[in-house]
């Protein structure tokens, strides 16, 4: 199965043919259509299989870039993890107006700040450093559809039991949950 038998923005098609992907692998193509459904999804893989592509595209697909708000979350254990996460959506979005970015400790909180007040709308954060911007500043998470746990299994084996607890306690409205590992 190809990308291009979804209907997907021309943009993220040129994206993801600069980018090598033709073929999906087996975690894109159960994934994708159940994502781009709204569905709340539980996905299980091997590293290197694909995880974040199948969770990526469909969510680049689905953002709204004239709506001004965040409108993904996605939680991710670790600052590497952040970073390499928000790197493949950049690269997936590199055509459109989607504006994806990390927030992680042991980054200037005055820099991530200044950006989540221009435009952001797909955050990728880990969840120490997600929970202190929401205790001291104002962060908008109304407008959330999709919210996503990144290595799943990892987060909890790590103890962030009680923060994803209290980040999706944050979320008082519908949307879709996806879990990955």
């Amino acid at each position: 199965m190809k990308f291009s038998e979804f209907s997907l923005q021309p943009e993220i098609l040129e994206a993801l043919d600069e980018m090598g992907y033709e073929e999906l692998t087996p975690i894109q193509e159960k994934a994708i259509p159940h994502v781009l459904a709204g569905k709340d999804l539980l996905g299980v893989a091997e590293t290197g299989s694909g995880k974040t592509g199948a969770c990526g595209v469909p969510l680049v697909q689905m953002v709204d870039p004239a709506l001004n708000a965040l409108q993904a979350l996605i939680l991710v254990p670790t600052r590497e993890l952040a970073q390499q996460y928000v790197g493949e959506l950049a690269e997936i979005a590199r055509y459109t107006e989607v504006a994806p970015f990390a927030m992680f400790g042991g980054f200037d909180m005055a820099i991530q700040r200044a950006k989540l007040r221009d435009k952001v709308h797909i955050l990728v954060a880990t969840p120490g450093r997600l929970i202190d911007y929401v205790w001291n500043n104002s962060l908008p998470l109304s407008h959330i559809r999709t919210m996503v746990l990144d290595e799943a299994d990892e987060m909890l084996k790590m103890g962030f039991i009680e923060n994803v607890d209290f980040i999706l306690s944050c979320l008082l409205h519908d949307h879709q949950t996806l879990l990955f590992s």
